[in-house]
């Protein structure tokens, strides 16, 4: 405040101009830390963006279709986005990119992997806690699960259950 005051009277701004810069700064620093707050929330491994994403190095990447989904448009649509494909081909690096920029337009984002959705989600049925659990999967406006296909195996090398895994659907 008087760095702002210093400045308004050497630059001979009018008290309006004075409290409009004043606000401007506390308005941007409430939304530095909502932008904050809500990258703490998202739990995003990495800071990555779309800008840092060589499409030429995975020629297997559409990158016009991951263009469009930076619109965020399936957000809107309450669309589900599934990447397909072999481990190291590149999916995590545009579902964290896409889920900053939910992160950046406003929205809440929660990124998890298959198995620590399935680890809490086992601990909070055997407490007791389902539908807290589900109502905390189900609060943010994109949820990026990872590794879907990678459930955990056990020390026998089976995947631990019978039958099918199960299928998780989330919608925003």
């Amino acid at each position: 405040m008087n760095r702002v005051c210093d400045q308004a009277r050497a630059e001979r701004m009018s008290l309006t101009a004075a409290l409009e810069r004043l606000l401007e700064i506390e308005v941007e620093a409430t939304e530095a830390r909502r932008l904050a707050a809500r990258l703490r929330f998202a739990c995003l491994p990495e800071p990555w963006t779309l800008n840092g994403f060589d499409f030429a190095a995975q020629p297997g990447v559409d990158e016009k279709l991951i263009r469009d989904l930076a619109t965020l448009r399936f957000l809107d649509d309450a669309s589900n986005v599934l990447f397909v494909g072999p481990p190291g081909v590149g999916k995590t690096m545009p579902s964290v990119a896409l889920g900053r920029a939910a992160v950046e337009a406003g929205n809440r984002v929660y990124f998890t992997t298959a198995a620590e959705l399935a680890a809490r989600c086992h601990k909070a049925a055997l407490e007791g806690r389902w539908k807290t659990c589900m109502n905390f999967f189900a609060g943010p406006k994109l949820l990026i699960i990872d590794e879907l296909g990678c459930a955990p195996r056990g020390a026998d090398g089976s995947r631990g259950m019978r039958g099918p895994p199960p299928v998780i659907a989330v919608t925003g």
